[in-house]
């Protein structure tokens, strides 16, 4: 076998010039993947718990939304049990019966509800936002303050559920 390397014209100018083209372009690179992840970070805990009507959810689940919206909270509790026995541990929908029995003026099946969200998902934002108003109706502010500090620790970029419940909190009278 013949060696030809030694036979081959060097250019030393172009050895250095690939060697820092691909240098930069790879700190191009790097960073680009280091932003992609951290603003997709941000757009992913900027929108939680927004509950908008999906497929992956029971029937009834997605008929109680606009049941919510309409306000007609009644009718969805009735939709909703007939979710929560599709999908025992799902803590949307727990959190949503407390929800809608908290505005029925059902406060003690609320507080159980809110209770079992947080037991499916200690993290649960929504959860964690309406627990603390129904803790301010029952006049329980304490309460409602750690719920607020919870809530502080997982949105530490910020979110509507600490803004909701800090506004509430700072509004609160007893």
């Amino acid at each position: 076998m013949v060696d030809i390397s030694s036979e081959m014209p060097t250019y030393p100018a172009l050895s250095v010039f690939w060697s820092q083209t691909m240098k930069h372009r790879m700190c191009l690179i790097a960073s680009f993947l280091i932003l992609t992840n951290f603003f997709g970070a941000l757009v992913f805990a900027a929108g939680g718990d927004d509950y908008t009507a999906t497929s992956s959810k029971p029937a009834a689940y997605n008929q109680a939304l606009k049941l919510i919206k309409d306000k007609n909270y009644s009718e969805a509790i009735i939709k909703l049990k007939e979710a929560e026995n599709k999908a025992k541990s799902d803590a949307d929908i727990k959190n949503l019966l407390g929800f809608s029995s908290r505005k029925s003026g059902k406060l003690d099946d609320a507080k159980k509800y809110y209770e079992k969200a947080l037991l499916l998902d200690p993290k649960h934002k929504g959860a964690l936002e309406y627990q603390g108003e129904l803790f301010l109706m029952l006049g329980d502010k304490v309460a409602a303050e750690k719920n607020l500090q919870k809530l502080d620790k997982i949105c530490w970029l910020g979110c509507s559920e600490l803004d909701d419940l800090r506004a509430a909190i700072r509004n609160y009278k007893p």
